[in-house]
């Protein structure tokens, strides 16, 4: 099955467009089965330094989709020699996520030392930690971007948020030599308790997560497609097999499965499932139909 759905995501190859998001696997700990079965893990993010993430409650469940506050809790980027054991056990590909911050190209170093990643993502766009002045200043980030991209050779992603200049970034990662703009992060959100007169998260603010975004993630993924040749990997919405398909038809090179691995551990595995007979049925390969919508116009 696998080696029909072969595809590359810049010059990352995958062995098939199913991707797992970062932050709801942690390190690989769990469900080790289903991870192998992905064309490729993106581990949590880490910063430089441990965080201790936001106060609690960290999560709501809005039965729609859920907002989460968790605050980027991870051990640093040092603190991963203890998570080693797990990660070499994944046997797919490896994608190491780290967070934009003053010490973003020495937490890379560190990630690059472990010698155990096939790639990186660069998360631009947590909405649970403060934005620094790269995050609204264009001139900024892409001299910040040229320094991380310089440093390694392996694939790199940027993964974005809907607050930030969606188009103007992903032409400076062309421009730079990134191998992919990850669209798009959780949306800034909060929740309220009318019966208790309160906030539901401890932090207020959190990220949504959810069916709902789809359709909003889908018309970010078309317009820069349509504008920028950088390959895109969508990321939002996905609870359903054939959520996958609709992405790859606007021309997404890859599928990131986030909040919906929360509500069914064997989605990934479905989808890929699905995918597959997709094809056979329509009689397709992943070329043709990656884009399809695109040239159809």
């Amino acid at each position: 099955m696998d080696n029909f759905l072969q595809t590359i995501a810049g010059q990352l190859k995958l062995k098939n467009p199913i991707i797992l998001a970062s932050g709801v696997c942690g390190f690989g700990e769990k469900n080790l089965n289903v991870l192998n079965k992905c064309g490729a893990i993106v581990f949590k993010t880490v910063s430089y330094f441990p965080k201790k993430g936001n106060p609690t409650p960290r999560i709501v469940d809005l039965g729609f989709g859920i907002i989460n506050s968790i605050g980027l809790e991870n051990p640093g980027v040092f603190g991963i020699k203890e998570k080693i054991e797990y990660i070499k056990r994944i046997k797919t590909s490896k994608i190491a996520s780290f967070l934009m911050e003053e010490k973003a190209n020495e937490t890379l170093d560190k990630l690059e030392e472990y010698e155990m990643f096939d790639g990186y993502e660069v998360n631009l766009s947590c909405p649970n930690v403060e934005k620094e002045e790269w995050f609204y200043n264009l001139k900024l980030l892409a001299t910040r971007l040229k320094e991380i991209r310089k440093k390694v050779k392996k694939p790199i992603f940027l993964k974005l948020s809907y607050e930030m200049d969606v188009l103007g970034i992903s032409k400076i990662a062309k421009d730079e030599g990134y191998d992919a703009v990850v669209l798009l992060n959780s949306f800034k959100s909060i929740s309220v308790n009318y019966k208790e007169k309160k906030f539901n998260l401890g932090n207020i603010y959190g990220g949504y997560s959810g069916p709902a975004i789809k359709v909003i993630v889908q018309r970010y993924v078309y317009d820069i497609k349509k504008s920028v040749d950088i390959d895109v990997i969508a990321c939002g919405g996905v609870l359903n097999e054939s959520d996958v398909v609709e992405y790859l038809l606007i021309g997404a090179s890859a599928v990131q499965i986030g909040s919906g691995y929360f509500r069914d551990p064997q989605l990934p595995v479905k989808c890929i499932k699905f995918l597959n007979s997709y094809l056979k049925k329509e009689k397709l390969s992943l070329k043709d139909l990656t884009g399809y919508l695109l040239r159809k116009q």
